[in-house]
């Protein structure tokens, strides 16, 4: 499937690293039958509004089992949700490997990238990788309250995970965004760092729900070819 643009402003949500205390309780949900967004067509969209379909998108994507999808190069392989209603994207504005939205109103968005460094283990692939967000942090006046990291192993090593709300509110907009990701020590001289960012829209708890879904049972089986795909889009 061609790529296709989504917009830059899902980016702070997701490439991030930075803490402040934890993120306030909310309200339990409300109940609501798990659904799958419309079929998305892959045209360019500005994301969507909160409300029945985003709540039963999310329900969608805790309960539904998992598909493998991969980024064009066949380097990467993740299990995702209710694979067939993920779409391959590319983001306006940065390079990434592989990215994919939930739905053409981005219920979710998975994104990856490719960190250079000497020594491509857990810490440096994080430090990099904060070096590299930062400025998208700024530019976006992006607040961060972050759980704390887990790590597991992987591939013979061991790969951290950090889990996080993001709050922004660029241009009078406030957005939260419970957002989840790992650093992998792929490849010689590089790290992947994939992860997930769900945007909340007045259902905080659903969202995060999900982005645990990713930590606990997705982030941890993605799967890497042995060499360090050549291209990014």
């Amino acid at each position: 499937m061609t790529p296709r643009v989504a917009r830059l402003a899902w980016l702070p949500a997701l490439f991030l690293l930075a803490c402040s205390g934890p993120p306030p309780a909310a309200a339990p949900p409300t109940p609501v039958a798990a659904a799958p967004p419309p079929k998305d067509d892959g045209s360019p969209a500005q994301g969507g509004n909160g409300g029945q379909e985003h709540a039963a998108a999310l329900e969608q994507l805790r309960k539904a089992p998992f598909g493998w999808r991969d980024d064009r190069q066949n380097s990467v392989k993740i299990e995702l949700p209710d694979a067939a209603h993920w779409t391959r994207v590319k983001f306006w504005g940065v390079k990434t490997l592989v990215g994919f939205r939930y739905g053409k109103d981005h219920h979710a968005v998975v994104a990856g990238v490719v960190m250079h460094v000497d020594d491509p283990d857990q810490g440096a692939c994080g430090k990099q990788f904060e070096a590299w967000a930062q400025p998208y942090v700024e530019s976006f006046e992006v607040k961060l309250d972050r759980d704390a990291p887990k790590a597991a192993p992987w591939d013979g090593k061991i790969v951290d995970f950090e889990s996080l709300v993001a709050s922004t509110a660029t241009l009078g907009v406030h957005d939260e965004y419970a957002v989840a990701y790992g650093t992998y020590p792929a490849w010689p001289g590089a790290c992947l760092v994939l992860g997930v960012a769900v945007p909340a829209r007045d259902e905080l708890e659903r969202a995060k729900a999900v982005r645990d879904r990713f930590v606990e049972e997705i982030l941890p089986t993605v799967k890497v070819g042995k060499d360090e795909p050549r291209e990014s889009y």
